[in-house]
């Protein structure tokens, strides 16, 4: 299994560098081999900047996957639409690492691991694939092409998020001046911070630590919506702040 995971890795980066989608070259047997791919892909890349982590329920598994070095971009961001596959945007709450924890085998509980949290932020995750034909695929394979990130956006601070209503939070999504999404809640975990910290745990026991800098994005709010190039977009949640793209046409 290890030649196979090692062709996976150097599948993925292929298409990382020609810019050219490939499809999966075997089925992925369980989570380690996903993880395995993950993990090969950012080692050949630099450090990670961070993670993404899921959970379509309060109380589902969490689906991890690693934030590649560069993936971390300022608001306003400006990317070349013209040289993705797809342009998906998604607005979500995300936070910054303020204190290394080492990687160790034991258990990092939930105060340990809020207490390595610092600010929270307005973050619009842009999505694109590695990978041709990705609504057929397996979604263990869209997890190994770190469930098709291509960068992390960072808009506004947000500074005592321990004391919000996740639930209540208002979230918008605006494209050219249309808003698209304008409602209450939306994210499927309902509160970011159990993934969060879900999320602390496994990269400390599984993935090598979490380091100051790097930031976690906790999933969408809003679902995944695609735009063609052209499009300008702007993630808020109402009175804590927001995040904007553009997406050269």
């Amino acid at each position: 299994m290890t030649s196979d995971i090692s062709y996976a890795v150097r599948t993925l980066l292929e298409a990382r560098r020609s810019g050219l989608q490939v499809a999966p070259p075997f089925a992925l047997p369980d989570r380690d081999a996903v993880y395995a791919v993950q993990d090969g892909v950012a080692e050949a890349t630099g450090p990670v900047a961070g993670w993404k982590v899921g959970a379509r329920t309060p109380t589902a598994e969490p689906n991890p996957a690693p934030l590649l070095a560069g993936a971390l971009v300022p608001s306003p961001a400006t990317f070349d639409g013209r040289a993705m596959h797809m342009i998906g945007v998604e607005v979500e709450i995300s936070f910054h690492i303020a204190r290394d924890i080492a990687a160790r085998d034991a258990p990092v509980g939930r105060d340990e691991a809020l207490a390595a949290v610092g600010d929270a932020f307005v973050g619009m995750e842009i999505v694109d694939t590695r990978l041709a034909n990705f609504q057929q695929l397996d979604p263990e394979w869209l997890l190994a092409d770190n469930q098709a990130n291509h960068a992390l956006v960072v808009g506004g601070s947000i500074a005592n998020w321990q004391t919000l209503d996740w639930a209540g939070l208002k979230v918008k999504l605006v494209v050219d001046g249309r808003t698209i999404v304008d409602q209450t809640g939306g994210l499927g975990a309902v509160d970011p911070v159990r993934p969060l910290a879900w999320m602390i745990d496994h990269a400390v026991r599984r993935r090598g630590g979490v380091r100051k800098g790097q930031a976690i994005t906790t999933g969408s709010w809003t679902g995944l919506r695609y735009f063609p190039p052209g499009t300008r977009a702007r993630g808020e949640f109402v009175g804590l702040g927001a995040v904007e793209a553009v997406f050269r046409g």
